[in-house]
């Protein structure tokens, strides 16, 4: 509360507390009670954000935002979708166990409010494993993941950068199949839509009912991004190659974030 409302000057804070037993969003303003404040539990705020800033005017937000929650901040704001000005990032460093669990290769906010920055993750050893496959073998171990998809769309509603108005994967032109799973397109469209703006917080895999390790696939991809075209995703700074043309001049129809 301090660091939002006396150091940083926010009108509202964005952070998660106790309620009911269990943890949640909850959005103050000065003098508010806080209640019980939690940073242990690894809640993506970045998504949570967005949905509110529409409705706080001219106030600024104070946000408790983990790296993760920070890159896709960036991200938003880099469409246009979210005023930086008017957003401030209070840093938490995320724990060993968090980034144990998480396989964190980035773990430490720009900068440090709330706890210690601890080493990043060694290398995935399911990336690497799959990687190790032929792609022969991976075809058939991804066709054997996405048969357990009963298409939920956890993985979209939990995901802080799914953010368009209208979802391709709900649009039956580019996704037909009928019935569960879904066909392939389902999982590939998906692939390709986030290749410029995954930030690896893993709330796809976490949020997945059938264990799909959709986490290891998001890191596939960015690994080719990142190669072809030395882009990652969260910089803040750099603009997407899919958001440019040849020339590297912005797109000209740039309302279109997605």
């Amino acid at each position: 509360m301090r660091i939002a409302f006396e150091e940083m000057k926010a009108d509202r804070l964005l952070a998660a507390r106790t309620e009911h037993g269990n943890v949640a969003p909850v959005l103050l303003a000065r003098g508010d009670v806080p209640g019980e404040l939690r940073t242990d539990v690894p809640y993506q705020m970045a998504n949570i954000l967005l949905r509110v800033v529409p409705y706080l005017g001219s106030d600024r937000v104070a946000v408790v935002a983990r790296k993760c929650d920070e890159k896709a901040i960036a991200e938003m704001s880099k469409r246009g979708l979210l005023d930086p000005g008017k957003v401030s990032l209070i840093g938490l460093a995320c724990d060993a166990r968090q980034v144990s669990e998480c396989r964190c290769s980035d773990p430490c906010p720009s900068k440090v409010h709330i706890g210690e920055c601890v080493k990043a993750a060694p290398a995935d050893k399911e990336v690497e494993d799959l990687l190790a496959k032929t792609v022969p073998e991976r075809l058939e171990f991804w066709t054997a993941q996405f048969r357990k998809c009963n298409k939920c769309f956890g993985c979209t509603s939990n995901c802080p950068v799914c953010f368009c108005d209208e979802c391709l994967l709900e649009e039956k032109t580019f996704t037909p199949e009928k019935g569960i799973p879904p066909g392939f397109a389902f999982h590939l469209i998906r692939s390709i839509h986030l290749a410029d703006k995954c930030v690896e917080c893993g709330e796809c895999e976490r949020a997945c009912p059938a264990d799909i390790p959709l986490l290891a696939l998001r890191k596939m991809v960015n690994r080719d991004v990142k190669e072809l075209f030395g882009f990652v995703a969260g910089d803040g700074e750099t603009t997407s190659p899919l958001l440019t043309t040849l020339d590297g001049e912005p797109m000209e129809d740039d309302h279109d974030v997605c």
